[in-house]
């Protein structure tokens, strides 16, 4: 009797299509670690002046452009969160204060500091108005009420310094 072979076939695939699709993934997939990969050396290797951050960026770059120009800093955000305060003073009166402070935003930990004493940097305006008459305040310069608030809210922060405060609105109401 002859004798008869069994030969088996190559493993062909089911479906041709399907082998595509998983080519085409594959490649997708690689082109994405690749695009990732790129964006990560860029950021890191060739573009190292982004990352600088604080009071190192702001000595590097050119001319400021904002109202912080006045006190010598660049790429500085004005920090206006304070908002408008109404404070009674000791005796019969008003004022009205706008306080603003350029801040570096680069400086995340202090950004959030500064978000988080809000409350307590209004408290500290209110209190110095309340503790001063109206004929006090007359008597004072603008200049120095800002120095004194100045110093104030520089106590209670830690992960940085407010270095010069505005006021863009300053009344006194009797």
């Amino acid at each position: 009797m002859p004798r008869i072979e069994y030969k088996p076939r190559p493993a062909q695939p089911k479906n041709r299509g399907l082998q595509l699709v998983y080519r085409i993934l594959l490649i997708l997939a690689l082109l994405l670690a690749l695009v990732i990969l790129g964006g990560t050396v860029y950021a890191l290797a060739i573009r190292p002046k982004a990352a600088i951050t604080g009071r190192a960026a702001f000595k590097e770059n050119g001319a400021p452009s904002s109202p912080a120009s006045e006190a010598g800093i660049s790429d500085a955000s004005i920090f206006t969160g304070l908002g408008r305060l109404r404070c009674p003073t000791a005796k019969a009166g008003m004022v009205i204060l706008q306080a603003a402070f350029p801040y570096y935003p680069g400086d995340r930990a202090f950004s959030e500091e500064l978000a988080s004493r809000i409350r307590e940097l209004r408290n500290i305006s209110a209190a110095y108005f309340a503790g001063m008459t109206m004929e006090e305040l007359g008597r004072k310069s603008e200049a120095d009420i800002k120095a004194e608030l100045l110093a104030e809210y520089n106590g209670i922060l830690r992960l940085g310094r407010i270095e010069t405060l505005y006021f863009n609105e300053y009344m006194l109401i009797e």
